[in-house]
């Protein structure tokens, strides 16, 4: 039997619905259009680049890849980088080399555009692809968590978490809480404009939370409430106090819910996995069993600019520059 053959093409806004039987099959998420709309089109720092390829003698599509940019910080000199994401291959359609040819496409267009440098968080299975093309791993991004065993102690603090206020996250800015969180310090990092706030915490799959002092405004956590978790998003401390108190408000939460803990997805050794330390959560040390996952921030460009951003301490990243969570 003959290979079949396959056309790739350029998508645009109007193709989206391309999109959701393969956000089902690879990622088993029931996705529709405005999830597309929000994360490739609404985005301040511009739309989409993405490439689908059709099979030609079935006209069904076989795999997606995609970037979308985020305005990063580069040495000093604002630039707009591209994040990989929702790379996907259907399960009736792999091994036939579709990722390396959706992809060297994509990538030729940034080229093209002097626009090529591509970060992204790899998963299990495409990180060695990422790999093969000359992508480098840099640090890896990992569970921190606090189980509900460890919650109790928010009755320490119930005077002090009595004055905090929660609020919908997207709306923080206009409490006048700063969300840039500008204090950050990295070669490479992200850069959070009001604009690209209020974009991000407006994914419809999240109800994003946010709690503070109304005293003490530059601290804040964001989180949002899962099943049987709660997960938290982004945070900024001044000082050891308010952070124990905004944490022991989320500790409160999980005791009387009846919840398994907190946990939150960050760089390891960065800025906000050593905050959390200090605030007693803990990582899984071995390499299987609950939340002992690791995913490998990977990043793809010219090779001389590659060079000068191969330390884990060359980058500051959070769990606010994920394209999803």
């Amino acid at each position: 039997m003959a290979e079949p053959t396959y056309t790739v093409k350029q998508i645009g806004a109007d193709d989206f619905y391309l999109l959701i039987p393969l956000m089902q099959n690879c990622f088993g998420m029931n996705v529709d259009i405005e999830y597309f709309r929000w994360k490739y089109t609404q985005n301040p720092a511009g739309s989409f680049v993405g490439f689908v390829a059709v099979e030609d003698a079935t006209n069904e599509i076989g795999g997606y890849y995609g970037v979308i940019p985020q305005f990063f910080q580069l040495n000093g000199m604002k630039r707009t980088v591209f994040q990989s994401c929702d790379t996907m291959t259907h399960s009736d359609h792999r091994r036939r080399g579709l990722f390396r040819i959706l992809a060297n496409r994509c990538y030729d267009n940034l080229r093209v555009e002097d626009k090529f440098f591509v970060i992204g968080f790899g998963g299990g299975q495409s990180t060695p692809g990422f790999l093969k093309f000359g992508w480098k791993a840099v640090f890896d991004f990992r569970y921190y968590f606090k189980p509900k065993l460890l919650c109790f102690a928010y009755r320490l603090r119930a005077a002090q978490i009595s004055k905090l206020v929660e609020i919908d996250a997207k709306n923080g800015l206009e409490s006048g809480i700063d969300l840039t969180r500008s204090q950050i310090s990295a070669k490479g990092k992200a850069i959070r404009t009001p604009e690209q706030i209020v974009w991000r915490l407006s994914n419809p799959y999240h109800q994003y939370k946010l709690i503070f002092d109304p005293a003490n405004k530059n601290n804040y956590i964001i989180f949002y409430r899962e099943s049987d978790k709660i997960v938290l998003f982004d945070m900024q401390f001044e000082n050891s106090r308010m952070a124990n108190t905004l944490m022991a408000f989320l500790e409160k939460e999980v005791v009387h819910k009846g919840m398994k803990g907190i946990i939150s997805f960050c760089q390891e050794n960065g800025i906000d996995s050593q905050e959390l330390k200090k605030l007693g959560f803990i990582a899984n040390p071995f390499n299987k069993g609950p939340l002992a996952e690791r995913v490998p921030f990977i990043f793809f460009a010219p090779e001389d600019e590659m060079n000068g951003y191969l330390n884990s301490t060359d980058w500051q990243i959070t769990s606010y520059d994920h394209d999803s969570l």
